[in-house]
């Protein structure tokens, strides 16, 4: 069975986001685990999203053109049709 990258990378993700929570009882590391922290957490949701909405092997920028080319056949539709109502 073939494994899912999105699935991989979200769950990575959500790994070094506990990592960088357990980082926090550390005092001397500054504010590194903030970013690992808030980097991994968004990461984990995007890719966690792309997952769950079927598209498992397309990447962030594929998903983001392919939402803008759902977008626009659907506002070029929608004008056609009100061309034609008039």
């Amino acid at each position: 069975m073939k494994s899912s990258r999105n699935k991989k990378v979200a769950i990575i993700s959500a790994i070094l986001f506990f990592i960088g929570l357990a980082l926090f009882n550390l005092s001397g590391l500054g504010i590194v685990p903030i970013f690992i922290v808030v980097i991994s957490f968004f990461t984990s949701l995007i890719h966690g999203w792309l997952y769950l909405s079927g598209q498992k092997e397309t990447d962030v920028f594929t998903a983001y053109q392919n939402g803008a080319k759902t977008k626009a056949k659907a506002l070029h539709s929608g004008l056609q049709d009100g061309k034609k109502n008039k």
